[in-house]
């Protein structure tokens, strides 16, 4: 059987919140710092930047490169020692360079942690491993509001903003 997804935002939206009927006059008051509703922001988040991949190649330079464009993911391998990794958004360049994208959903400036740090190394040497590439890796961050500077953001090659993704395409 084949796999389909379904994509619509607002059916989405819709079964996750709506389809439940609650007559709680404070529902969404409820809602706002619940790990179900933190979590459909960050996946819808996702969402929304996959549907924006030309932007997000606009806002890199590269809307004229040839791209396959995919998500990936390795499951951990205890015989080879490796750990599993999921990244959110590979762009295969034709030029040999990979953009490997992180979409982190946030209420402001996203702030790259030390465990983001070691889970973006983990991805790029997962990806490095299992597909033998030579092509040279660019961490890019996607998130709403812009990155806050420290330690750990020299690993990124590039930040992508949500305002980056509705700009007019000409």
């Amino acid at each position: 059987m084949p796999y389909t997804q379904l994509t619509d935002q607002y059916s989405l939206f819709y079964f996750q919140f709506l389809q439940k009927k609650s007559t709680d006059e404070y529902f969404w008051t409820i809602q706002l710092d619940t790990s179900t509703r933190n979590a459909w922001c960050g996946n819808a988040f996702e969402r929304v930047c996959l549907d924006h991949v030309s932007e997000i190649k606009a806002k890199l330079g590269i809307s004229g490169v040839l791209t396959e464009t995919h998500s990936w993911i390795s499951k951990p391998d205890a015989i080879k020692k490796t750990k599993g990794a999921q990244i959110d958004l590979v762009l295969a360049r034709k030029d040999r360079i990979i953009n490997l994208c992180e979409m982190k959903y946030s209420f402001g400036k996203y702030t790259f942690t030390k465990k983001d740090a070691d889970s973006l190394l983990n991805k790029i040497a997962a990806i490095k491993n299992a597909s033998e590439t030579k092509c040279s890796i660019h961490p890019v961050l996607v998130t709403p509001y812009g990155l806050t500077e420290g330690v750990n953001t020299g690993l990124i090659q590039a930040v992508i903003k949500a305002e980056d993704l509705f700009v007019k395409m000409v």
